[in-house]
């Protein structure tokens, strides 16, 4: 008789999970651990159901984990709708885009992850697409700020260098450089010299002496 409600219980819980709970368990692994530790007996675990239960919903795990990468990618662009699209001055605009970089989000952890898994073809498709509709925002900010197109596509692709820097640091560091005063401080420094008028981002280079 307990075997029989265990069944009942076990098939009450199969038919209560749906993908996205797997997807969501599944970006969590990503974030921490990469892409490689994504494994289905894992996830079945921590979501305290049966392996078997997986194939409700998937086919195998790269299907998996391209759903994951789907869902995550959708949120990401609800974070930068919400936080950043709805601000209407384009230097509040980007100063809001620097202080969300420093934030520690697991859209941002899934990313720097992502970047070292990129040898899989559907990794590097979802990669390569989020990183374009970031430079793209970051580029409309940059021109509504007054830049000609060419001037903010390379000051958004300056800005970006530094958000993947930032993101290489702090996974190298494993934790070590923690989300306090001081980071808060260092990103107000870089937006400071990242955010201004074009005027002042032009240099001529025949006045730099070469040796």
């Amino acid at each position: 008789m307990m075997k029989q409600n265990k069944s009942v219980n076990d098939n009450a819980k199969k038919k209560s999970l749906n993908p996205k709970d797997w997807e969501l368990a599944t970006l969590e692994v990503i974030a921490n651990q990469g892409v490689s530790a994504v494994a289905v007996e894992t996830i079945a675990k921590v979501l305290g159901v049966t392996k078997g239960s997986f194939y409700w919903h998937f086919t195998n795990r790269k299907d998996l984990i391209v759903a994951a990468l789907k869902r995550w990618r959708k949120q990401d662009n609800e974070i930068i709708t919400h936080r950043i699209l709805t601000i209407s001055d384009p230097y509040e605009r980007l100063k809001t885009w620097f202080l969300l970089s420093s934030e520690p989000l697991q859209s941002h952890l899934i990313y720097a992850t992502l970047l070292a898994d990129r040898q899989h073809s559907y990794v590097s498709k979802v990669l390569k697409e989020v990183t374009i509709d970031r430079l793209n925002h970051l580029q409309e900010c940059y021109q509504n700020i007054g830049y000609n197109e060419a001037l903010a596509k390379q000051q958004s692709l300056l800005a970006y260098s530094v958000y993947v820097g930032y993101l290489h640091m702090t996974k190298t560091l494993h934790g070590q450089f923690k989300h306090d005063n001081n980071v808060d401080d260092y990103v107000k420094h870089v937006a400071g010299q990242l955010i201004h008028p074009p005027e002042s981002t032009t240099i001529d280079l025949s006045l730099i002496e070469r040796e």
